[in-house]
């Protein structure tokens, strides 16, 4: 008996799936609550009422009940943190060196989509800090070794960026900190940022406020408005005070806050990496772009790898139609998700190009791809002359 058969075509619309932009992971230092949260157990988290659920308090856990709480309450609820408790003991270069189960289990545990990792530590009673280049010496460290763990990651194709507290960050020392043009980690930011003069650096604000801004943008942005209606150092010393030594530090590639004349609250002052002005990635908006990009690229290559295909008789080489296809299929994929955003959304980047070398040694199984990114500018300087003149020329 005959019949119509009628089949449904799939993959027409070239839609594709969403990347994950603000997948946040914070390791705090703290203390276990019996049979809800042990010390190095993940967690993953959607509300701020989570920490009821682990019988997590102020009391309990001042440093991760404030950053969560924080986090929430400029990321909104519904936003996704997954953090981890560790020792007051546990030093920042013991969590973020990528020898050690601590900061890179946490990343393990999102299954490598982590893409902002930050941490936070109030040392143990009795700890006392070695003040090398304006603040301990074991913030130095965790920077190198971050940055190291964050490279790694990159080779795996997971790539992400860090931010530390700049514990004991000493306002009377800023000349003894490094100049910017002597930094060479590109993937680890550095915040001294205090709402309160408590010495607590508000790393879950600074999560927060950065989940809200779409990777290509500077959280430090006018326009977003003021991240505080106060702002310290982690010395208890008024940002205000250092009004100006602002430029000095600026500098130095640290995070603050700061006054903007005219305008009420407090703002980040840049976005800094702890790298040279002259890097690529000196920004954690520009680390933030490109690490997209990165994910684009490789969810969009990781489907054709060990692929069979045609070679072309005379030239011995991939056939240029394909290659052509596939430069396509990856321009398609980040235009999709960083230029053609909706109505919601800014463009991320201005412009891509990916080219696949036809002369690739495919013999040997390989290809080399080159992939041209235009990003978006930030300005941060506006350069005006004003003044009279006799008449408005047309």
């Amino acid at each position: 008996m005959g019949g119509i058969n009628i089949v449904r075509a799939k993959g027409q619309l070239g839609r594709t799936t969403p990347t994950e932009d603000a997948v946040v992971c914070m390791v705090f230092s703290g203390t276990a609550v019996a049979t809800k949260i042990a010390l190095s157990e993940p967690k993953q988290i959607f509300s701020s009422d989570a920490l009821e659920d682990l019988g997590m308090t102020e009391g309990n856990n001042p440093v991760a009940y404030r950053d969560i709480m924080d986090f929430y309450g400029k990321a909104g609820e519904g936003a996704e943190l997954n953090f981890m408790l560790v020792s007051d003991a546990t030093n920042l270069t013991d969590i973020c060196n990528v020898t050690n189960d601590i900061a890179k289990k946490l990343i393990t545990f999102t299954q490598d989509r982590g893409v902002i990792l930050l941490v936070n530590r109030k040392p143990a009673a009795g700890y006392t800090a070695t003040i090398t280049n304006g603040m301990d010496n074991d913030v130095w460290n965790a920077i190198t070794k971050l940055n190291e763990m964050a490279v790694q990651y990159q080779t795996k194709n997971a790539p992400f960026v860090g931010i530390l507290p700049a514990l004991y960050f000493d306002t009377t020392k800023i000349s003894e900190i490094p100049l910017r043009s002597t930094l060479t980690t590109d993937n680890v930011a550095l915040s001294t940022a205090c709402e309160k003069a408590d010495g607590h650096i508000s790393m879950g604000a600074l999560a927060g406020w950065l989940v809200r801004h779409q990777v290509s943008e500077n959280f430090s942005r006018i326009a977003s408005g003021p991240i505080f209606n106060t702002g310290f150092f982690p010395d208890m010393v008024p940002s205000l005070n250092l009004k100006n030594a602002w430029s000095a530090i600026n500098n130095k590639a640290f995070m603050y806050l700061y006054k903007e004349p005219g305008k009420q609250g407090y703002f980040f002052n840049d976005d800094s990496t702890m790298t040279t002005v002259s890097s690529d990635y000196s920004s954690i908006s520009w680390n933030r772009t490109i690490n997209k990009v990165h994910r684009i690229a490789y969810t969009t290559l990781v489907e054709k790898l060990r692929d069979d295909v045609d070679i072309n008789p005379v030239t011995g080489k991939v056939e240029t139609s394909l290659l052509s296809d596939w430069e396509s299929d990856v321009e398609n994929d980040i235009i999709a998700n960083m230029v053609n955003t909706g109505v919601t959304k800014k463009p991320e980047i201005s412009g891509v190009k990916c080219i696949i070398d036809p002369n690739s040694d495919i013999l040997n199984d390989k290809l080399d791809v080159t992939i041209q990114i235009v990003r978006r500018g930030q300005v941060k300087t506006f350069n005006v002359k004003i003044g009279y003149v006799r008449k408005i020329e047309e």
